[in-house]
């Protein structure tokens, strides 16, 4: 700007210096030179260069030539005065200018410092070289140093410098980084904007750069992505719905299951908001429950396009409006095609109703039409018949042919039962070979008994399967409301009994319940009864006793007892239950469940100190009599990993009584495959010792009778010491049962007996309750006699 003013000031006094020797005599070169010489001088001294010039004009000048001259001069410093104060006008006014321009600037930068600490987020600026040249507090914070201490350094030579600075980069780029600063480490978005900065020239000279914190905003747009994603993909159907209860959206799920596009859906209103779809009632409190919880949830029906109804579960919800307009406010519904359940729990039912074999009703459904039947006959004062029917000769068919002619015959004697009866009569199956037909209006007893012979008679036909004729009868008994029983239970009850006196008094007939039956046959009505059931519902349980050597206590083995705990009964004695359990058969199924249970247990017990290598299983004459026993039992062993030696069979002398032969050719298989055979409670039966001796047989077992009554009766004495004898003579070991006293315990000792079991040495117990009771005192070893028969 100074150099400007020079300018513009030498300008002016050239201009004036011509002017001046304009007027000057042609000859006064030198004068005119040395005037100009002075002119060129600074404006401050023209006065004294005008003087000393009129001083050195030459002596031709007049004195007319000095008025002029002096005239000139006044001329010429007049305009040199307001050249001067022309240059200080201008002068102050730049400098004004110069003020207002520079208090703007001011202002300017004031606005923009103001701008730039109020924005949240960091910002720096950097020159052409990477270093630092002004930043906003944001970013002070973000890297713990201050402007001052930022200015002129580089990225390099900060202690924390921030992760998302890049000099090269130009433009808008999202960068993640892990925050570190927190005490759980999280990653954090920054959405940063960097740009180069240039001049007009296009040189370089730094850049500009500002990050935004946006990791709520794009986790917010990913969840809204992925929400998105579900709406489009999911399985389930969703609809959108406006105040007026209109089609806003439908996903593609929604759009498959109903059958319409989602153009035809839009702006109308769903067929299961309809009150002609649903029902009104159902509706209210429906909308009543979402506006007053915000949610509801419950089976509604909607329609496909074909016309066919859906049953769906929906869920409503209410999204309210952000700014509470009511009319913004929307609904948001999740339905699930719940067909396949409905059919699926249809079939349940069916199946929990009915018999799987022959599709009859089950005992359930059996109640509750008797119930409805009683119900109907009470208000109606007519009678209804409940006929209870026993197949006899059924159990002959499972063991000569197997269980799939049973089911065939089980099918044959349905579907007959089914022709004779009316179709308002309900015919069901109850056990397994047991059926129940009930009739309903006017009957009396002389029709019910005429239905009962139709029945009998329809199964006097042979069955024929795989070329067997098999001769099936039936023995029905007879109950009727109201004069048989008022209730259900009583009713079946009162039947069964029925039945059963026609087993065991004339098979093929029906017999009409009679007050007069004995408690003795009721009770054993309820017991078979209950032992069915109690084999289906798992009521059975194995407790095992110790078997111990009497030499010196130790323990060798236990013995497997099956015990029988009814919900409402209580313990049931296995005198009461095995018996039955042999004449219905159910021993089968239930002995070889206890094989596969002490087997199992046994194996789990080998290697473990305490607990015995060896157990003793109780099998009836008709298990072993089983074509198959030989074969199960292999097998059972082979599943549960029990050695063959660790298994011992007990069996009784009645089995030797009704085939030897096979019975030693059975035992010597056993004995072949490794498991001991023992022959149980002997002495109480009628023992064959030719027979005896040609059996495998490792063990006899001295009969609880004679060991409880050791040392108080003589004759016992003699009994049981003749069995050690014998079993000595025989090369076999003896075990004495029910031994309760240590009395008992020493005297067996003392005879020779070689092991024990009973409640001196421990109760039955569940397995995992397995422990031997020591003796209160250690028995002394005496001299045990070996007496030999001669």
């Amino acid at each position: 700007m100074r150099l400007r003013l020079n300018r513009r000031w030498g300008r002016l006094n050239v201009s004036a210096l011509s002017l001046a020797c304009l007027s000057w005599p042609a000859g006064a070169h030198a004068s005119g030179a040395a005037v100009a010489a002075s002119a060129s001088a600074t404006p401050g001294s023209t006065g004294a260069a005008v003087t000393s010039m009129a001083a050195r004009l030459p002596d031709w000048i007049d004195s007319g030539s000095t008025v002029f001259w002096l005239g000139a001069g006044c001329v010429i410093g007049g305009l040199a005065m307001g050249v001067m104060v022309s240059l200080f006008v201008q002068q102050r006014g730049r400098l004004q200018r110069r003020r207002e321009e520079l208090k703007r600037v001011r202002r300017e930068r004031a606005r923009l410092s103001a701008l730039l600490n109020a924005i949240p987020d960091p910002m720096y600026f950097k020159d052409a070289s990477g270093a630092y040249e002004g930043c906003n507090p944001a970013f002070e914070r973000a890297v713990g140093l201050t402007e001052s201490e930022l200015i002129g350094r580089r990225d390099a030579d900060l202690p924390n410098p921030p992760g998302w600075v890049d000099t090269q980069s130009d433009g808008r780029s999202l960068v993640w980084q892990n925050d570190d600063s927190g005490s759980d480490a999280q990653s954090r978005c920054l959405d940063v904007l960097s740009a180069r900065v240039r001049d007009d020239d296009d040189e370089y000279l730094g850049q500009v750069a500002i990050a935004r914190d946006v990791t709520q905003l794009q986790r917010a747009t990913e969840a809204a992505r992925r929400a998105a994603t579900v709406y489009e993909h999911c399985g389930e159907g969703i609809m959108v719905i406006d105040h007026q209860l209109r089609i806003c959206d439908v996903n593609p799920a929604m759009v498959a299951m109903i059958g319409h596009d989602r153009q035809t859906l839009l702006g109308k209103r769903p067929l299961l908001l309809r009150d002609s779809e649903q029902d009104p009632e159902k509706l209210r409190a429906l909308w009543a429950q979402v506006e007053a919880t915000g949610k509801w949830s419950g089976e509604v029906t909607e329609r496909h396009k074909s016309g066919d109804s859906i049953p769906m579960w929906a869920t409503f919800v209410k999204v309210p409006s952000p700014s509470g307009d009511p009319e913004q406010v929307q609904y948001l519904s999740v339905l699930t095609d719940i067909s396949r359940i409905k059919q699926t729990e249809a079939e349940l039912l069916h199946q929990s109703l009915h018999d799987a074999l022959t599709g009859l009703p089950n005992a359930a459904l059996l109640r509750d039409r008797i119930a409805r039947q009683v119900g109907n006959a009470q208000r109606e004062h007519t009678c209804v018949a409940v006929l209870y029917i026993d197949l006899d000769g059924f159990r002959d068919v499972n063991d000569i042919a197997g269980h799939a002619a049973g089911d065939q015959v089980l099918l044959t004697a349905a579907a007959r039962f089914a022709n004779v009866t009316r179709l308002s009569d309900s015919v069901a199956r109850v056990g397994s070979d047991e059926f129940v037909v009930v009739l309903s209006g006017l009957v009396d007893e002389e029709t019910a008994m005429r239905l009962g012979d139709r029945l009998i008679q329809a199964m006097d036909e042979p069955i024929v399967i795989d070329h067997h004729r098999f001769n099936v009868g039936a023995s029905i008994g007879l109950a009727l409301f109201p004069a048989d029983g008022t209730h259900v239970d009583e009713l079946l009850r009162n039947a069964e009994v029925a039945m059963v006196r026609a087993k065991l008094h004339a098979r093929g007939s029906v017999q009409a319940y009679r007050p007069e039956l004995t408690q003795a046959v009721q009770h054993r009505f309820e017991l078979t009864h209950a032992l069915r059931q109690a084999n289906e519902a798992a009521q059975f349980r194995i407790e095992y006793q110790p078997q111990v050597r009497l030499s010196d206590g130790q323990l060798i083995g236990a013995e497997a007892l099956l015990r029988w705990r009814h919900p409402t009964r209580g313990p049931i004695s296995p005198a009461d239950f095995i018996p039955l359990a042999e004449e219905t058969g159910l021993i089968i199924p239930i002995g070889r469940w206890v094989l596969e249970q002490a087997c199992a247990q046994v194996a789990r017990w080998q290697g473990q100190e305490g607990k015995p290598q060896q157990v003793a299983v109780n099998v009836s004459a008709r298990q072993l009599r089983q074509p198959d026993f030989i074969e199960t039992l292999d097998y059972i062993l082979a599943e549960t990993g029990c050695p063959a030696s660790a298994l011992e069979l007990e069996v009784t002398e009645s089995l030797l009584l009704e085939d030897a032969e096979q019975a030693i050719s059975l035992m010597t298989r056993l004995h072949k495959r490794g498991v001991r055979v023992a022959i149980d409670d002997f002495g109480t039966g009628y023992s064959s010792l030719a027979y005896l001796k040609r059996m495998p047989v490792r063990t006899l077992k001295i009969d609880r009778s004679f060991v409880h009554e050791l040392g108080s009766d003589a004759n016992v004495n003699a009994i049981a010491r003749t069995v050690i004898v014998l079993a000595r003579s025989l090369n076999l070991d003896v075990l004495a049962e029910g031994v309760e006293t240590m009395e008992q315990a020493e005297w067996l000792r003392r005879e020779g007996c070689d092991w024990a079991q009973g409640w001196y040495y421990g109760r039955p117990m569940l397995a995992e309750d397995f422990v031997v009771t020591p003796p209160p005192e250690p028995l002394r070893r005496a001299p045990v006699k070996r007496l030999q028969l001669a």
